[in-house]
């Protein structure tokens, strides 16, 4: 089995990385689209999303690959060790590290004899031009460098949204369904050499806020990236987003109007923090679909910059594109206002 942290994911990088390698080697492989699994010889590979982890149950496995599974919730992967057990059946994952998250306790912090880990730096891979690691090192503080570039496990210290939690039961990152008299919204921060990114979020009776999806995509056009979004069906009561004009004129031009965001960030970063706050009903008035990989990452890292003085307060622009678009969205929401339940 393979398994990506989406679909999406599974699809644009995942499968692409699988097809190539058997073509290089020249093995005869039969792709089944519709049961998302490859057959080669006798054996079958299945390929399968981390986003709703209980689908993983059933097939008995020979082996295991996860591609970026530090993005993954850790039921993930306690869920799929129970599937390796046929003969001598091993797992390995490739990823980056996301702080010290189950990844780390598992490879890391267990000292387990069973577990092994190589750690390699952007910098040794030789089908990267040095232009583009020199790039990377330009953006980067030295804390998200260290884990990015140097893959190495990192705490980030004065993270903005301390009150994200990953708890099962009660924490932002739920899986809800979504009602019909819900109504939708989509918040859009630009980008061409950083990610542009669409949150697409639904609001229920109660206010609360439910993030359902993402688009996150550097080096695209804006008409390709509308294509994509355009494929996500809904009536959208708005999409506000950042104001660059002529992204926004193009944006339009392909059926998709857009309304300014307001762009007060520390007012802003109040107002998504006082919705992060688990209520009475045991949910939090911000939830966030599993499949909203960089969204959560994002949440992982985001923090105040420390060089500022005299008590100002701003976060660092660093991997801050998600939070940007979600800001939007919330203060569009709740307009000037603090609204508890």
């Amino acid at each position: 089995m393979i398994v990506a942290p989406t679909y999406r994911m599974l699809e644009d990088v995942t499968e692409p990385a699988l097809f190539a390698a058997l073509d290089k080697l020249h093995w005869q492989y039969e792709h089944i689209r519709s049961r998302s699994s490859v057959l080669i010889g006798g054996s079958t590979i299945f390929l399968r999303s981390a986003e709703r982890p209980e689908r993983l149950r059933g097939p008995n496995l020979t082996w295991l690959w996860g591609d970026e599974a530090a993005l993954w919730r850790d039921e993930v992967w306690k869920i799929l060790l129970g599937r390796l057990r046929i003969g001598g059946a091993r797992g390995l994952i490739t990823t980056t590290p996301a702080g010290f998250n189950w990844v780390y306790h598992y490879w890391a912090e267990m000292q387990n004899e069973a577990y092994g880990m190589i750690r390699a730096s952007t910098r040794e891979n030789r089908h990267l031009d040095s232009d583009f690691v020199k790039s990377l090192e330009d953006s980067y503080t030295a804390e998200y460098a260290e884990q990015e570039i140097e893959g190495g496990f990192v705490t980030f210290e004065g993270l903005v949204y301390s009150e994200f939690s990953h708890d099962a039961k009660e924490g932002n990152i739920q899986t809800l369904e979504i009602q019909d008299d819900w109504r939708k919204v989509r918040g859009i921060d630009f980008g061409y050499t950083n990610p542009f990114v669409c949150l697409w979020g639904a609001i229920d009776n109660d206010g609360r806020l439910y993030i359902y999806d993402e688009h996150y995509k550097s080096k695209l056009l804006i008409k390709e990236h509308a294509s994509i979004i355009n494929r996500e069906a809904g009536k959208f009561t708005w999409t506000v987003s950042d104001w660059d004009a002529q992204e926004r004129a193009e944006l339009e031009a392909e059926g998709i109007a857009t309304i300014r965001a307001q762009k007060e960030v520390v007012l802003g970063i109040q107002k998504v923090k006082s919705r992060l706050k688990r209520q009475a009903d045991g949910i939090p008035r911000l939830v966030v679909h599993p499949r909203c990989v960089n969204l959560i990452k994002e949440f992982a890292s985001y923090r105040w910059n420390p060089k500022l003085r005299g008590g100002k307060e701003e976060p660092i622009k660093e991997a801050d594109h998600a939070m940007d678009a979600l800001r939007y969205m919330v203060m569009e929401i709740d307009g000037g206002t603090f609204v508890y339940i």
